[in-house]
């Protein structure tokens, strides 16, 4: 799952990643906040993309965000 900040300037930064996603299948949602999204990944610093992957350890969880992240209307 491809997690983007909505608030990245330059959008340049980041404008090729939604579209490897579509073109893998790969699920996205954007989130408001880059610190936000920086201080949900266990960082000090604005992070303007994260990639959570599956793992055994939380694999209930990851499949719950997966069903939501699915369940979002696509980006217009």
């Amino acid at each position: 799952i491809m997690v983007l900040a909505g608030d990245t300037l330059p959008i340049d930064v980041y404008c090729h990643i939604p579209i490897m996603c579509e073109d893998r299948s790969l699920p996205y949602a954007y989130v408001p906040s880059k610190a936000d999204l920086g201080a949900a990944a266990g960082s000090k610093r604005p992070t303007c993309v994260i990639m959570i992957k599956p793992h055994e350890e939380y694999q209930e969880t990851y499949d719950e965000c997966l069903e939501e992240v699915e369940a979002l209307p696509l980006p217009l």
